[in-house]
C-alpha cells in the first residue's frame, strides 16, 4: 500500500514516542487515511476547528498557521509534549491537559490514519486510530510510563475527545490548537462524579430562572474582568437568544461542541451530576490564568477561555443554559469576539 511522505513521517513520530512507554507499534491503514483526510478537508473548507460527531474511532486534530513545510511529527510532538502533565500510577485517568498524549501512546490503538489539508495559511491535521483510546478506567494498562534507555521504567513529570458516555466520571476539555492565529471560540468540559449514596436522585443541576443564572453569570465575568483592568460587559439579549438555542441544541443532542456561527466569540461549559451555580462556568474559565505568560501576551492553546472571558474590546455577552436530566450546558456569546493574533497584549492585560 502506498502512503506519502507526511502519512509516514506521522507514523513514524507516534511509533518512536510508543516505543519509549512500551506500546506496540501502529500501522498505518489507508481507510482510516481516507476518513481522517475527509473530516481534515472538511476542517479546511469550514475554516473551523472541531472534533468529528459520532466518530468511532479516537481522534486528535492540530492546526497550524503561516508554517508551509509542517511535517507529520510536528502535530505528533505537539500532543506528545503533554506528558509532562500527566500523572502516572494507579491513580491514572483522562486529565484536562492530556488527552492527546495518552491517545497516542495508548497501548490498545492499532492502527492508525492521518489526514492534511489546506486552506490559505492554515494547515489542519487529523489523525484517527483504532481502536480508540483514552477508555476509562483502562489508563493503568494502556498509559505506561516512559522506559529507560537500560529498560527499567521511570516516571515522567491537551482528541481523541472521549465520548461524553465514555468519560461519564471524568473531566475533560477540548484543547485549542497551538499555532492558530485568531482564535474566536474556546470550549470546556467539566464532568464529575454523582454525589450521595448510589440510590439517591442526582441533585438538580440548576435552581434558578434563566435571567437570574445570566445576571450573575454576567457579574461573575465582571468581576474577573475588573481586576485586570477591562471594562464590564453587558448583555444583549440577541446573543443571549443565539446562546440559548446552541445550548438547547447540545442538550437534545447530547453533544459537546461549537456552533457553526464563528460570527461570535463562544465558550462552552457542561457538567453532569452537580449543581450549577452562574459563578462556576466564569470561575472555571478564569482559573486558567496560571497557565497564562502575560510577557509573551500570545495566544495559549490552554488559556483561549481566560483571555476571552477578560478581553478589553469585548463589549457584550450573553449567557444560556440548557438542561438534561442531571447534565447541564451553559453557553456563552461574545460581541466582538476576543482571541485575535496580535492584539493579546493590549486586551489581555495582568492583574491590577
Amino acid at each position: 500500500m502506498n502512503f506519502n511522505e507526511f502519512e509516514r513521517d506521522c507514523l513514524q513520530a507516534h511509533n518512536q514516542f510508543r516505543v519509549k512507554h512500551g506500546s506496540p507499534p501502529l500501522t498505518l491503514d489507508r481507510g482510516l487515511c481516507n476518513y481522517a483526510k475527509e473530516w481534515a478537508e472538511t476542517l479546511a473548507r469550514r475554516n473551523i476547528l472541531q472534533h468529528r460527531s459520532n466518530n468511532r474511532y479516537g481522534e486528535n486534530i492540530y492546526m497550524s498557521v503561516g508554517r508551509p513545510n509542517l511535517r507529520g511529527r510536528d502535530a505528533v510532538s505537539s500532543w506528545y509534549a503533554e506528558v509532562g502533565d500527566y500523572k502516572f500510577g494507579s491513580g491514572a485517568a483522562f486529565s484536562l491537559q492530556t488527552g492527546h498524549f495518552t491517545q497516542v501512546v495508548w497501548k490498545g490503538s492499532k492502527r492508525l490514519g492521518v489526514g492534511m489539508a489546506r486552506s490559505g495559511d492554515r494547515i489542519y491535521v487529523v489523525a484517527n486510530y483504532d481502536p480508540p483510546g483514552n477508555y476509562s478506567g483502562e489508563y493503568s494498562n494502556n498509559v505506561l510510563p516512559a522506559l529507560s534507555k537500560c529498560g527499567h521504567k521511570r516516571f515522567m513529570s491537551k482528541l481523541p475527545t472521549p465520548t461524553l458516555q465514555q468519560q461519564q466520571n471524568q473531566q475533560y476539555h477540548i484543547p485549542a490548537v497551538e499555532e492558530m492565529a485568531t482564535v474566536k471560540r474556546t470550549v470546556i468540559i467539566k464532568k464529575v462524579s454523582v454525589s450521595g449514596a448510589p440510590n439517591q436522585p442526582p441533585p438538580k443541576p440548576i435552581t434558578i430562572s434563566q435571567a437570574d443564572f445570566e445576571k450573575a453569570c454576567l457579574e461573575a465575568h465582571n468581576k474577573f474582568r475588573a481586576m485586570h483592568g477591562t471594562p464590564p460587559l453587558s448583555i444583549n439579549p440577541n446573543l443571549t437568544q443565539v446562546a440559548a438555542k446552541w445550548a438547547q441544541n447540545l442538550a437534545k443532542r447530547q453533544k459537546m461542541e461549537h456552533s457553526p456561527n464563528g460570527k461570535y466569540g463562544e465558550n462552552i461549559y457542561y457538567s453532569s451530576g452537580q449543581q450549577v451555580t452562574p459563578d462556576m462556568p466564569a470561575k472555571m474559565w478564569y482559573d486558567e490564568i496560571a497557565k497564562y505568560d502575560f510577557a509573551k501576551s500570545v495566544f495559549n492553546p490552554y488559556t483561549g477561555h481566560f483571555t476571552q472571558l477578560i478581553w478589553r474590546d469585548t463589549k457584550q455577552v450573553g449567557v444560556a443554559y440548557a438542561t438534561s436530566g442531571e447534565k447541564v450546558w451553559v453557553v456563552a456569546n461574545y460581541d466582538p469576539p476576543g482571541n485575535v493574533n496580535g492584539f493579546f497584549k493590549d486586551n489581555v492585560p495582568p492583574k491590577k
